[in-house]
């Protein structure tokens, strides 16, 4: 079985919407607000913000990836934010999580970047497992978030 990764299409939004709150699920959070309508506003609108990608095995979607280009002033060079990697439960070990990194990784250098950096959650044993299987490098850092509302 084949791993085939495509570009995400407008008319993926609902299927990327459903994985992710599956994703969410899987990290014991609420679904995030992220439907449809959102991923094609900003994915696809006049203000687009990331880029998505699909992986299929059999023509059926198993996965996706979701990314946005980023600048590291420590390395001094572009590269990608791996906003979201997500493979279907049934699809596990099957190629799907690498086969996406593998392509993130590659626009990364098609658009001059030198690396990718992403977040796990910590609690998410199987997913740290394998971003070190893949060559992942886990650094110390500690997370913030600032809510900004209109």
């Amino acid at each position: 079985m084949t791993v085939i990764v495509r570009p995400m299409i407008i008319g993926d939004a609902s299927e990327v919407a459903r994985m992710a709150a599956a994703l969410s699920a899987h990290e014991g959070a609420a679904p995030p607000p992220f439907g449809a309508g959102t991923i094609e506003r900003w994915a696809f609108g006049p203000d687009r913000r990331f880029d998505g990608l699909i992986a299929a095995i059999d023509g059926r979607t198993v996965g996706y990836a979701l990314f946005h280009d980023a600048f590291h002033v420590g390395q001094g060079a572009p590269g990608l934010f791996l906003m979201d990697l997500y493979a279907d439960p049934a699809a596990r070990r099957q190629g799907v999580g690498r086969a996406l990194v593998e392509a993130v990784a590659a626009i990364a250098r098609e658009r001059d970047g030198t690396w990718v950096v992403w977040q796990a959650h910590p609690d998410n044993t199987e997913a740290l497992a394998f971003y070190r299987s893949i060559g992942g490098r886990r650094y110390r850092a500690a997370d913030f978030e600032l809510m900004v509302r209109p």
